[in-house]
C-alpha cells in the first residue's frame, strides 16, 4: 500500500495485527508467525513507528473488574465557543477514558466508565456548567 509517501506491505500489516493483539509479543515469536528473523521484524516495528503509523503502545483494562461497571457514552453539546475550559474539565476527568471532536449529531463524544448510577449523576451535573448532553448507556461490551 503506499499513500502520502508511505510504503507497507502485507507483512507490515501481519505484523500490526500481531501488536494488536498482544503489544507485549516478542519480536522472535512475531518473526516466527511472518517467516522472518526477530532483528527483521525489530527493523520494521521501528520504520513503523518512525512513519507515525505505530503511534503508541498501550493496554486494554477490564473496567468492570476495577468496579467501574456503568460504560456511558456521552454526545456533548457545547453552549459556548470557548473549548479549552472544557477540554481543561474532561482531561481531569479520570472516569472519562476517550473524548472526541465530532461532526454532526453534538460537538464531543466522550465515553466514560463509573462506579454507581450516583457517580455518573454527579459528573453529569458537573457536565451541564460547559453544555448539554445526551446519554447513552452499555448493556454489554461485545468487541
Amino acid at each position: 500500500m503506499k499513500g502520502l509517501g508511505i510504503i507497507i506491505d502485507h507483512i507490515d500489516f501481519e505484523i500490526l495485527a500481531l501488536l494488536k493483539e498482544n503489544s507485549r509479543i516478542q519480536w522472535k515469536e512475531i518473526g516466527q508467525k511472518v517467516h522472518m528473523t526477530g532483528q527483521a521484524v525489530g527493523n520494521r516495528i521501528r520504520r513503523l513507528e518512525d512513519m507515525g503509523i505505530i503511534e503508541q503502545y498501550t493496554i486494554a483494562i477490564n473496567r468492570v473488574k476495577l468496579i467501574q461497571p456503568i460504560t456511558a457514552f456521552i454526545t456533548f453539546f457545547v453552549e459556548t465557543t470557548d473549548h479549552k475550559t472544557f477540554h481543561d474539565f474532561f482531561k481531569a476527568q479520570e472516569a472519562i477514558s476517550e473524548a472526541h471532536r465530532t461532526s454532526g449529531d453534538g460537538c464531543y463524544l466522550l465515553t466514560g466508565h463509573f462506579g454507581s448510577n450516583e457517580e455518573l449523576e454527579m459528573f453529569l451535573e458537573r457536565l451541564l456548567t460547559y453544555g448539554n448532553y445526551r446519554i447513552n448507556l452499555s448493556i454489554g461490551k461485545i468487541k
